[in-house]
């Protein structure tokens, strides 16, 4: 039977890379492919299998997670952590009465968004080679002064009526020639920023301000319009910038160029 008296100040709980967030949901996740051979002719009369294992298969290995961004995340979206192709780090997941984990994480995808009268919220999802494993090492998570999640209006820019930033960057598990599940190594393509907002006035620059941070995103237009949804509506720009460089770290924050 459950500890009845854990009790989390929040949903959940996920260590990312070191720093504690506020999880909303959150899965790890084990995929096999088992080998079967399947015979040509197999009579009923003489064995009631359809099909024989012939090899253990592969495995992948991944996870996802979501949650509400406080500022103390904002210390692992940097250039050197989270946005930075290949990071490796370890994720580990808390909910009020099981802990696991999963090391030596690459990231597939990481998406941030901010729309009007709610939070900032944010999603990663990861591949490893290694399985989830017990972990008793998270705590409960507590809300306090410095871990209160940061609201739409954290992200400044008066005219932004919501926004989204997103890097995808895709990872194949790698196997031997070999009877072993286990992938031998992650192979990691390239990576792609990408940044949306939608506004009331109309915009060039691509600048996002989130609490202290900021991403400044300078690459390809891949879309832009105006909108108007009438006599209730105001008329809004949308812009999309994307770009396949690398990010770097300036005196306005995260730059990505």
């Amino acid at each position: 039977m459950s500890d009845i008296t854990k009790r989390l100040g929040y949903g959940g709980s996920a260590d990312i890379a070191g720093v504690q967030v506020l999880i909303t949901s959150g899965s790890l996740d084990t995929s096999l492919n088992v080998s079967y051979l399947e015979p040509l002719d197999l009579p009923p009369s003489t064995t009631r299998r359809s099909r024989i294992k012939h090899a253990d298969g592969t495995a992948a290995y991944n996870g996802s997670l979501s949650f509400d961004v406080t500022e103390p995340f904002l210390d692992v979206l940097t250039v050197f952590t989270l946005l930075q192709r290949f990071y490796e780090f370890d994720i580990g997941i808390n909910d009020g009465d099981d802990s696991y984990a999963m090391s030596a994480c690459k990231l597939t995808s990481l998406s941030l968004s901010g729309s009007p009268g709610g939070l900032i919220t944010a999603s990663i999802s990861f591949s490893s080679i290694y399985s989830r494993s017990s972990s008793p090492i998270l705590n409960d998570y507590i809300l306090d002064s410095a871990n209160i999640p940061l609201g739409y209006w954290w992200s400044g820019n008066t005219a932004v009526r919501d926004w989204s930033f997103s890097m995808n960057q895709p990872v194949t598990p790698m196997y031997r020639n070999e009877n072993l599940t286990t992938p031998s190594y992650l192979k990691v393509g390239l990576v792609i920023y990408s940044l949306a907002a939608t506004t009331y006035t109309d915009i060039s620059s691509s600048l996002i301000n989130i609490a202290t941070k900021s991403f400044t995103l300078t690459g390809d237009t891949t879309s832009n319009a105006y909108s108007y949804g009438g006599q209730t509506d105001l008329g809004t720009f949308s812009h999309t910038f994307e770009t396949a460089a690398v990010a770097s770290a300036g005196s306005d924050g995260i730059i990505i160029v």
